[in-house]
């Protein structure tokens, strides 16, 4: 990947992290927490990728 290529890829990607920390802003979602449940639920359904 070229260094421009990697740029936008970055700004694409705190685009989309922009938009989902006002989503989750709008809907109360502690985002954090919400975070280490998943991981802890993936780990519990996946065991061999903790």
């Amino acid at each position: 990947m070229g260094s421009g290529e990697s740029e936008h890829v970055k700004e694409e990607m705190v685009d989309i992290m922009i938009y989902l920390l006002r989503l989750a802003d709008k809907l109360s979602i502690d985002l954090d927490q919400t975070v280490t449940d998943k991981l802890i639920k993936n780990a519990e359904k996946h065991p061999e990728n903790g």
